[in-house]
């Protein structure tokens, strides 16, 4: 981190200029407007990123591409002897710097928890790890809390700085770039700097946050109380009444890191490919034999959450913001928003925080 961040100035208008500047020493992606979306697209000649709006997808797809080849392959037999094979591996080119233009601190914060899986859980994914490296967030700071946030849950906030490397904030005009690492050093060194009208106009927006809505419930029992209700089906039945098992929560969210390999073949030439999977689709955990230990929705929506609030704290004790607990989630909202049957994750966790305080029922007073 560098001391006292260096600041400078986007004016609205030379916006693109800047951007394309990035552009020459960097893939860029850049959110735009498609529709009723916002998603990111390579940068091209006359794009306009749009800033105004949270991106309809995270941004975790330029470190954990959707689908990926991990690897190509080609056989070749020994013409004097056709029990004998060989077999040559070929590696993808080497990773381009990324620049990715216009996450929220959610998504930012995002890769944090990203790095749990393919870098501290022992063996490390060397891809990811390039991607990681080589990748710089220039993020933009909330301005208000849509009704699906709830970052300020799991330890984020509108104005959350972790995982970015610059950090803009919506000033009349334009935005205030804060450089938050080197990288985003270099960035905002070749900027102009703030006049006194815009610092006072950024130190406005730094003491004044937007609020969040209703006030972060306190989730430290939240393991011990998912637990307590593991086994109690009714429970996630309920819960589930409405969910269809589509996995788009899984899709958009900023940490879904689940995936699945295979190859694809044509003569004695192939590619290993790495695609996103989703714990949401019955065939998720369908074994060879048939059997499927996750077999109702109910079964799936309570690993999700599961794992969200319960095995990732667990395993990560202390781990949080102050020594306190960490979340497998960022409070984005996305889940919530585009559930097409309004499935609130939030109030799932609420539910389990209530119905696992309450003492076990008896035999009698279950009948």
């Amino acid at each position: 981190m560098v001391a006292g961040p260096t600041v400078g100035y986007i004016a609205e208008e030379a916006l693109p200029a800047i951007v394309e500047g990035w552009a020459r020493d960097h893939h860029l992606l850049a959110p735009v407007r498609e529709g009723a979306a916002v998603v990111y697209r390579a940068w091209a000649k006359d794009m306009h990123p749009f800033l105004g709006r949270v991106p309809t997808a995270s941004a975790k797809e330029a470190l954990l591409p959707q689908t990926e080849t991990l690897f190509t392959y080609a056989y070749r037999k020994d013409p004097k002897d056709l029990t004998h094979t060989e077999v040559f591996l070929s590696e993808p080119p080497p990773v381009e710097p990324t620049l990715i233009m216009g996450p929220r601190p959610c998504d930012a914060r995002g890769l944090h928890l990203l790095d749990r899986v393919f870098q501290d859980r022992g063996t490390k994914d060397p891809q990811y790890l390039e991607r990681r490296a080589r990748t710089t967030m220039v993020t933009v700071a909330c301005e208000r809390m849509e009704n699906t946030c709830f970052c300020h849950w799991t330890g984020g906030g509108p104005h959350g700085e972790e995982g970015s490397d610059v950090l803009l904030f919506a000033i009349e005009g334009g935005w205030a770039a804060r450089a938050l690492t080197d990288k985003g050093e270099k960035l905002v060194a070749a900027l102009p700097g703030l006049s006194p009208a815009q610092q006072t106009a950024l130190d406005a927006r730094l003491a004044n946050p937007p609020v969040p809505r209703g006030e972060a419930p306190d989730l430290g029992p939240a393991p011990e109380r998912f637990l307590k209700l593991f086994g109690d089906m009714d429970f996630w039945i309920d819960e589930t009444a409405r969910c269809l098992s589509c996995g788009v929560c899984t899709y958009l969210c900023p940490t879904c890191s689940c995936f699945n390999i295979t190859d694809e073949s044509q003569g004695l030439k192939g590619r290993r490919l790495r695609t996103w999977d989703t714990c949401m689709s019955a065939l998720y955990t369908l074994e060879g034999s048939g059997h499927n230990p996750r077999i109702s929705r109910a079964h799936r929506l309570r690993n999700r959450v599961g794992h969200k609030f319960c095995y990732h704290p667990r395993e990560f004790p202390g781990a949080g913001k102050d020594g306190g607990a960490e979340y497998s989630c960022t409070g984005c909202g996305r889940c919530i928003k585009m559930c097409p049957v309004s499935v609130d994750i939030r109030a799932v966790v609420l539910d389990v925080l209530k119905k696992g305080a309450q003492p076990p029922q008896t035999e009698g007073e279950a009948k």
